[in-house]
């Protein structure tokens, strides 16, 4: 019985991880087509987001400074800083944050999708 507990699918690996599935408090999701999803993401000070994961690459405009403390899977962390207006390349990751300053976090991600034509 164990097995069938570990025996997931990709899929449900992923929706499990789904930021908006299991932190709610902190994903919004803001346009979604066929193209692309566009979530943000607001952390209050000191607070901290789920362990989830972002599946595809991704655009990730920061709409106030951050200072964020990541933690991946396996333990390991590391601290992230960007200043707000900054725009960079996110690639596929899976992690958890810890917002540790006195100040709000707040970004905007654009996953990118497949795109036909």
């Amino acid at each position: 019985m164990a097995d069938a507990k570990l025996a997931k699918t990709g899929a449900d690996t992923q929706e499990s991880l789904n930021p908006l599935v299991v932190d709610p408090q902190h994903y919004h999701l803001e346009f979604e087509n066929e193209f692309v999803k566009v979530i943000r993401c607001r952390i209050p000070p000191h607070d901290k987001v789920a362990m989830h994961r972002h599946s595809v690459g991704s655009v990730i405009v920061f709409m106030t400074d951050q200072n964020l403390r990541q933690t991946m899977p396996d333990g390991t962390g590391q601290e992230a800083h960007h200043k707000a207006g900054e725009v960079v390349w996110g690639q596929a990751t899976t992690h958890m944050g810890e917002n540790y300053t006195d100040q709000p976090y707040e970004y905007i991600r654009v996953d990118i999708k497949a795109a036909t034509r």
